[in-house]
């Protein structure tokens, strides 16, 4: 059962081009306490352009911090 995060919990949004034409996102979320890394998440889904990926990072992290770290579906959490 994933844990909740902390009020204050950080998160950091990376897209990445895997290949011409696919890109994914990588979110990193981090401790308020210690400033550790707490998860590092992957899209499993690939995604045609930067901008779409962007997009869909950004509402992972809202799901991520508003869900309390609750994982979305198509998150690949990498501790």
């Amino acid at each position: 059962m994933p844990q909740k995060l902390r009020p204050g919990t950080r998160a950091t949004l990376q897209v990445r081009q895997l290949m011409p034409g696919e890109f994914a996102w990588i979110i990193t979320l981090f401790d308020p306490e210690t400033g550790n890394v707490r998860s590092t998440n992957y899209s499993e889904r690939r995604y045609g352009s930067q901008d779409e990926a962007s997009s869909a990072g950004k509402a992972a992290v809202l799901e991520f911090l508003g869900g309390g770290g609750q994982k979305s579906q198509e998150t690949k959490p990498r501790s």
